[in-house]
């Protein structure tokens, strides 16, 4: 007799088979893999920045919005300090401003940097 469902089973055995797990990247230094640094939120070696540095610093931009270390700045005397970050961070927004041709910002950040020196001087 003739098995109506033989042939709609064949080949099904094949999602009964455990899935095969792709080997993940080691660090070829400490063996530390990126699963362990997102366990354990640490990093295994100094190679394991080399080693997984793109799943990492999307990691770490999530978590943090800046990924460049400013410091902190010393209350007492960190006016000097201060001015200088605000004087870079000032040529940097004029420069873009510039070559995105928008002069009057260009114009705005110019009289603030201007400013900026001339409290400079004064220290």
């Amino acid at each position: 007799m003739y098995d109506l469902f033989s042939d709609f089973f064949d080949g099904f055995d094949i999602f009964m088979q455990p899935a095969t797990v792709k080997e993940e990247k080691k660090c070829p230094v400490c063996g530390h893999t990126y699963s362990d640094f997102m366990r354990t939120g640490k990093i295994g070696c100094g190679e394991c920045y080399n080693s997984f540095r793109t799943p990492v610093r999307q990691t770490l931009a999530r978590i943090h919005p800046n990924t460049v270390h400013t410091g902190k700045i010393p209350s007492k005397s960190g006016r000097e300090l201060k001015l200088k970050r605000q004087y870079e961070t000032l040529k940097t927004e004029l420069s873009e401003a510039v070559r995105n041709e928008d002069y009057e910002k260009a114009a705005k950040l110019h009289k603030e940097i201007r400013k900026i020196e001339s409290e400079a001087k004064g220290l």
